[in-house]
């Protein structure tokens, strides 16, 4: 029993660090990585079982085995998550630590992420707000053509009037 509680507050933490969800069906890079950490945790603080391991994420133990050997490829190339990882084992191995408790520099780099999420939601929003404009000025110009094709055409027939509104407009341009 102690071990699914160690299992289950493991995977808080790295769902916390990695904000994202180990147990969540996906191929995403950052979700297996978080995966890999979790079970590079677990062998290297004694739970020794790969059955189990791989049990608790509802996986085959061939994939624990090929997470624990690629763990130490990926970590020496990416420092970014060797931070995560280093948090996580030391959330997970201090339990007297407080979750919610960030040193200075943790502060900083949440700090330094979030304002570059605002960066590229910022960003992203004037890129919408852009297509919206040109969408609604292009709207404006071709009004009179969308509400009569809005009006005449069935949408059992969108194909062929499209393809006979191309013909046309060809031989317009020819």
């Amino acid at each position: 029993m102690a071990n699914l509680t160690r299992e289950n507050r493991l995977k808080k933490i790295v769902n916390t660090v990695f904000d994202v969800d180990v147990m969540e069906k996906t191929r995403k890079r950052e979700v297996v990585e978080a995966r890999m950490v979790y079970c590079r945790i677990l062998m290297d603080e004694g739970y020794k079982t790969l059955s189990r391991t791989a049990k608790s994420l509802d996986k085959h133990h061939a994939t624990v085995i090929h997470y624990n050997n690629s763990f130490k490829y990926v970590i020496k190339a990416d420092d970014k998550l060797y931070e995560l990882y280093e948090r996580c084992v030391k959330m997970f191995t201090e339990p007297q630590r407080v979750e919610k408790e960030l040193t200075l520099v943790e502060c900083k780099n949440l700090i330094f992420t979030l304002e570059n999420k605002i960066k590229n939601l910022t960003l992203n929003l004037s890129s919408l707000n852009l297509e919206h404009e040109i969408f609604i000025k292009r709207q404006k110009v071709y009004q009179d053509i969308y509400k009569t094709i809005h009006e005449r055409v069935n949408k059992k027939n969108i194909k062929q009037v499209t393809r006979k509104l191309n013909t046309y407009l060809n031989g317009i341009h020819s």
